[in-house]
C-alpha cells in the first residue's frame, strides 16, 4: 500500500517537474522535513543527557560502593535538571521504526520506476548504477560519520563506524540504480544538514539546573 503511495507520489512529482532524478530528490526533502521534528527532539534528548555525563560519573565515583544511593543521586540530577533519560531512547525507537516502515516502500517505489534512458546532469541512465554517484555517496558518509564523531566526542567508538559504513556502500552500490543512488545522496545530505542546525542551536549547549 505505501509503495503504491509513493509511487504515485513520484510520478506526480515527476509529472510536474518532467524529470525522475529531481522527483526523487524533491521526495526526499518532504519526508525529510516531516521527520525533522521527531529528530529534533531527539537529538535534544541526547544531548541534554550527554551534557549531564561529567557529573553523573562523579556521582558514581563518589557513590561507587553503594549503588542504591548512587541511582538515587542520579535519577534526583536528572529530576533537578528536568532530564528524562529514557525519552531520547524512546524517541530513537520510534524514529528508526517509522524510518523502517517508510524506506523499503520508497525503495520499492523508486526501482519500480521506469528510469531507462532517464538522463539528470552527467548520468546518461538512471536505471543503471552511476561510478561518480556511488563515489560521492561514499564520501558523504564518511562526511556524516565525521560530524556525528565530532559533536558526540566518541572519536574511538566511531573510528571503525567511520569506515565501515561507506565500504557498505561502495560494495553494494555498484549494483543499484543511479536513482536509488540519488536518494542516499539526498538523504546523507540532509541529514549532514539537520544535524549541523540542530547541533548549533543554543538549547543544545547545556542544561541549565532549574531552580
Amino acid at each position: 500500500m505505501l509503495t503504491g503511495i509513493m509511487s504515485q507520489a513520484l510520478e506526480i512529482i515527476n509529472s510536474l517537474v518532467g524529470n525522475y532524478a529531481v522527483s526523487i530528490i524533491i521526495f526526499t526533502i518532504i519526508v525529510k522535513l516531516m521527520m525533522y521534528p521527531l529528530s529534533l527532539l531527539q537529538t535534544r534528548s541526547m544531548k541534554a543527557i550527554q551534557a549531564l555525563q561529567p557529573e553523573v560519573q562523579k556521582i558514581q565515583q563518589k557513590y561507587k560502593d553503594n549503588k542504591e544511593k548512587q541511582a538515587e543521586e542520579v535519577n534526583k540530577l536528572y529530576l533537578e535538571r528536568g532530564v528524562n533519560p529514557l525519552s531520547g531512547f524512546i524517541t530513537l525507537i520510534i524514529t528508526l521504526i517509522i524510518t523502517m516502515i517508510i524506506i523499503f516502500p520508497l525503495y520499492r517505489a523508486i526501482f519500480n520506476l521506469d528510469m531507462t534512458e532517464t538522463s539528470f546532469l552527467w548520468i546518461k541512465d538512471l536505471s543503471r548504477p552511476d561510478l561518480i554517484l556511488v563515489l560521492l555517496n561514499v564520501l558523504a558518509m564518511v562526511g556524516q560519520t565525521y560530524l556525528t564523531t565530532k559533536f558526540s566526542g566518541s572519536a574511538a567508538q566511531n573510528n571503525m563506524m567511520m569506515w565501515m559504513m561507506p565500504i557498505m556502500i561502495l560494495i553494494i552500490g555498484f549494483r543499484l540504480p543511479a536513482g536509488v543512488l540519488i536518494y542516499w545522496l539526498t538523504q546523507t545530505i540532509l541529514s549532514v544538514l539537520q544535524q549541523y542546525i540542530i547541533e548549533r542551536e543554543p538549547g543544545n549547549k547545556g542544561v541549565e539546573k532549574k531552580e
